[in-house]
């Protein structure tokens, strides 16, 4: 026998829908919905993780990447400074060279100056000893007596030296 009051009727019936609907949320509290929650809880703690873990990882690729261009600003700057060494020591070795052939070329000169001095002296040495010759000839034939020879070397060597005193031009 029912009896009907409007929308919900309060019968047995409508007691056991309850009860059941009650165990039934208790069951699925305890079967279903912990064991979810639990298992929802655990994938947002291991996303926190992941996500802890990148931020970490990311933090550790930035300080990486700051490093590297710290030291490849060290490697551009060592670079600089070694060729910057290098163009000066090549500088002061051309410098070395160039005052090397600048020495080399003096001494070739003051060589060749000196015998230039040598050979001038020795033509000079061989133009007295001719002149000295022509001499005793000219005064042999002027005075076509024969003297000593020691007289004849005396009379020479006076001529040679008033000579010498003399200067050539050239």
């Amino acid at each position: 026998m029912e009896v009907y009051t409007g929308l919900v009727s309060f019968s047995w019936n409508f007691f056991f829908q309850i009860a059941n609907f009650l165990i039934l949320v208790l069951l699925l509290s305890k079967f279903l919905f912990k064991p979810v929650n639990k298992m929802l809880e655990k994938r947002k703690n291991t996303i926190a993780n992941d996500l802890e873990s990148a931020a970490n990882k990311n933090a550790e690729a930035e300080q990486l990447r700051a490093d590297y261009e710290a030291k490849i600003k060290n490697i551009k700057i060592e670079a600089d400074e070694i060729l910057k060494d290098a163009r000066a020591k090549a500088d002061a070795k051309a410098k070395d060279i160039v005052q090397d052939a600048r020495d080399k070329s003096d001494e070739i000169l003051d060589k060749a100056q000196a015998e230039i001095e040598r050979q001038r002296r020795n033509a000079y040495n061989d133009l007295k000893d001719e002149v000295a010759a022509m001499a005793i000839m000219a005064a042999e034939k002027i005075i076509d007596e024969k003297m000593d020879n020691e007289l004849n070397e005396k009379l020479v060597v006076k001529f040679i030296e008033e000579a010498g005193d003399v200067k050539w031009q050239n």
